[in-house]
């Protein structure tokens, strides 16, 4: 019989708006790995901005597969790289031009470093929100040229109806190229045409022989929703959007109602009660 599979986001599912963890969360999570369930972490974030979220709050957590950047880095449970993309540098340059005509802050991320040529409020907030410093050069484009691979990422950041609007205009233009998706409401996020948190999930599937028919998953943002559809047990947490919620088979309580912690406390007692 094949392993219960667990599949969390981080941002908006397990955090709190105000970026925490409820020891309740952390408790049902916990219990999951003391009773030997498969925990994968799903993020949008930096591989080492999602490593720290696990390292603060789920210690214990030492050796799971973890998917960051949407599914553009994926490591096994050994540490080891199982699947890493990058956007083709001419394809990432142009986004930087579209976001900066826009009057769009653009920042990306390289060797899992953050860049940007701004050192402005969007990107002293995102350092706060992810934990992770930052680096500032003088030309985008030029260091895109001369680094080895094209960006892992790229980010834009705006309000809400300025990346609605800018979102629909890039999607016209790039979705032929590239995925597009929000992974907040104030992020955009580019990343390479075959990346996603759905497709990251498929391939430790194969790696580790796990049914993702019956995982339980759990997001609540656009960047979640290719997952989400994997499974007959996914779970969009009450603060997603509509576009989300429709994606899910189940809605949880919202992240500031500790809504995964109730969903496993609920599947656990389901389980020992069979």
């Amino acid at each position: 019989m094949k392993k219960n599979i667990f599949v969390f986001d981080l941002d908006g599912t397990l955090l709190t708006s105000k970026e925490e963890i409820s020891p309740r969360t952390i408790n049902a999570i916990k219990t999951l790995f003391e009773n030997g369930y498969f925990i994968i972490i799903a993020s949008g974030r930096m591989y080492k901005s999602t490593k720290l979220v696990i390292e603060k709050y789920f210690p214990f957590l030492k050796d799971i597969p973890i998917i960051s950047y949407n599914g553009a880095y994926v490591v096994s449970h050994t540490g080891d790289v199982v699947f890493e993309s990058d956007i083709e540098k001419k394809d990432a340059i142009e986004i930087i031009q579209e976001a900066k005509n826009e009057n769009i802050h653009v920042q990306i991320y390289l060797n899992d470093e953050l860049i940007s040529d701004k050192d402005n409020a969007e990107i002293k907030q995102y350092s706060k929100h992810s934990g992770v410093n930052y680096k500032i050069i003088n030309n985008l484009d030029e260091y895109i040229l001369k680094s080895k691979n094209g960006p892992t990422k790229v980010l834009t950041i705006a309000t809400k109806e300025k990346l609605d609007v800018f979102q629909e205009k890039m999607i016209s233009k790039y979705d032929h190229k590239l995925n597009i998706v929000r992974s907040f409401n104030i992020y955009l996020d580019f990343l390479n045409k075959d990346t996603s948190k759905g497709n990251a999930l498929k391939r430790i599937a194969q790696l580790y022989d796990l049914d993702l028919e019956n995982a339980y998953i759990f997001g609540d943002s656009e960047n979640d929703i290719s997952m989400l559809v994997l499974s007959k047990n996914s779970y969009a947490m009450n603060n997603a959007s509509e576009k989300v919620k429709c994606a899910a088979k189940n809605i949880a309580p919202s992240n500031d109602e500790e809504g995964v912690a109730i969903v496993i406390e609920k599947i656990l007692s389901d389980i020992s009660h069979y």
